[in-house]
C-alpha cells in the first residue's frame, strides 16, 4: 500500500511537470524589465534607441501590469494546472505558454545585445539580465525539444535518440538537455536524428555563445573600470 501511493502520484506529478516549468520561465521573464529601459535610454545611436525602445515596447506587452488582469491570468493557469493534475486535454494551453515565452526569449536576446551599445552607467545591469535570462532560455529551448521529440514519438518516430534513457523519457530528460548546454555551448546527452533537431541544436549553441560572448565583454569593461 505505501509503495502504491507514490506511484499513483507520478503520473499526475509528471503532467504537472512542463506547465509549471513555463509558469516559472514566465516568471523569471517578468523580473528581465527591472531597470532596463534605463539602460536602452543611454544607447547613443539615436536610430539603434529607437529600435531598442520599440522592442521594449513590444516586449512589455507580454507583461502583465494591470492589477484587474492578474487574477484573471492567475485564475487561468490555475485552471490549466487542475486539469492536467486530472488527465483533462490541456495541449493547447501548454503550446500557447510556450509559444509566448519562445516570444519573450527572442525579444530578451535581442535586447540583451542592444544593452551592449549602451555606456551604462550602472556597469553590473547588463549582468544581472543576463542572470535574469538564463532560466528562461532554459525553459524555452527545453520545451522546444520535448514538444517537437515528443510529437513526433506521437506519429510513430523521434527527433532525439537519449543515450540513457531511451525506453523511458520524461519531461526532466528534456529539460536537462537544455540546461547541459549551460556548461557545454550545445545540448549532451542526447543525439539529434532529425534536419530539424539538428538546426536547433546549432542555434541553441550560438545563442550560447553568445551570451558567453556578452558576459565576457561586460565583465571585462567592469575590471578595467569602465562603464561599458
Amino acid at each position: 500500500m505505501g509503495n502504491t501511493t507514490p506511484m499513483r502520484f507520478r503520473p499526475a506529478l509528471s503532467r504537472l511537470s512542463m506547465p509549471l516549468l513555463l509558469v516559472a520561465g514566465h516568471a523569471a521573464a517578468g523580473l528581465f524589465l527591472v531597470n532596463l529601459d534605463k539602460g536602452l535610454t543611454q544607447i547613443q545611436e539615436p536610430s539603434l534607441r529607437r529600435f531598442s525602445q520599440g522592442v521594449y515596447g513590444l516586449f512589455s506587452l507580454l507583461v502583465v501590469n494591470h492589477p484587474l488582469v492578474r487574477p484573471v491570468i492567475g485564475l487561468a493557469i490555475a485552471v490549466v494546472l487542475w486539469r492536467s493534475l486530472r488527465a483533462r486535454p490541456v495541449a493547447w494551453a501548454i503550446d500557447l505558454l510556450g509559444s509566448l515565452l519562445c516570444l519573450r526569449c527572442i525579444l530578451q536576446f535581442v535586447l540583451l545585445n542592444l544593452l551592449l551599445l549602451a555606456p551604462l552607467r550602472s556597469g553590473g545591469l547588463l549582468l544581472i539580465q543576463l542572470v535574469l535570462f538564463l532560466p528562461v532560455i532554459t525553459v524555452a529551448f527545453g520545451w522546444l525539444y520535448w514538444r517537437l521529440d515528443t510529437g513526433a514519438r506521437a506519429e510513430g518516430h523521434h527527433h532525439l535518440r537519449f543515450e540513457d534513457v531511451e525506453a523511458q523519457v520524461g519531461v526532466f530528460d528534456y529539460l536537462l538537455l537544455s540546461v547541459r548546454s549551460l556548461l557545454q555551448l550545445e545540448p549532451a546527452g542526447a543525439t539529434a536524428t532529425s534536419r530539424l533537431m539538428k538546426s536547433l541544436f546549432v542555434l541553441h549553441g550560438v545563442v550560447m555563445l553568445n551570451l558567453m560572448a556578452l558576459t565576457l565583454s561586460r565583465a571585462i569593461g567592469l575590471a578595467s573600470g569602465g562603464t561599458s
